[in-house]
């Protein structure tokens, strides 16, 4: 398990930087499969914040947390942290063979287009142009993994997936509100 520790505006003291790797250690204890870990401290005015990137099995997971000393920060993002993981595990531990019916992994194209066309008016052959062009793998899983996958990820507002239910494309994206919404083609 690799650990980096970064701060943005406090001093990362030897305390500190031991105080956060044996709480580390404790999910590394509840989990063992962590390849690596991001943690990023920082401070504005009264809020000491703490964020932590996790590499587990193939999946990222992401917690942050927000108050106004570092060492609550802490404990909050590895209690936050601890509960994504035994959800995470429970799920590993529980998926039965149903679940894993062989299903096909589809690859998306995720365009992003260019806003800054200066015409008010589109004429007949506008074509728009594209600021950045990706390939997605959209993996076969049950829409209750996808949105496993979400809640571990929480900077992940979008997911691409071939639900194994029905061998069709999906798409589960985070609204505003904060809740989960479902796209699936209708039979």
């Amino acid at each position: 398990m690799r650990v980096s520790i970064t701060g943005h505006h406090v001093e990362l003291t030897d305390a500190l930087k031991q105080y956060v790797e044996d709480k580390l250690q404790h999910l590394k204890h509840s989990f063992d499969h962590v390849v690596d870990i991001h943690v990023v401290m920082s401070v504005e005015k009264y809020r000491q914040r703490c964020e932590i990137s996790m590499q587990v099995s193939g999946t990222n997971i992401h917690a942050s947390k927000e108050t106004e000393d570092m060492y609550a920060s802490i404990d909050g993002v590895v209690g936050k942290l601890n509960r994504q993981l035994k959800r995470y595990r429970s799920k590993i531990r529980t998926r039965s063979e149903k679940n894993h019916k062989a299903g096909r992994q589809i690859e998306v194209a995720h365009r992003i287009l260019d806003q800054n066309d200066d015409d008010d008016e589109l004429t007949d052959d506008f074509q728009p142009s594209f600021d950045d062009h990706r390939i997605i793998q959209a993996s076969p899983m049950s829409v209750t993994d996808a949105v496993m996958q979400m809640d571990l990820e929480e900077n992940r507002d979008i997911i691409f997936f071939t639900n194994v239910e029905t061998d069709t494309l999906n798409v589960l994206y985070r609204r505003p509100d904060g809740g989960v919404s479902w796209i699936e083609p209708k039979a």
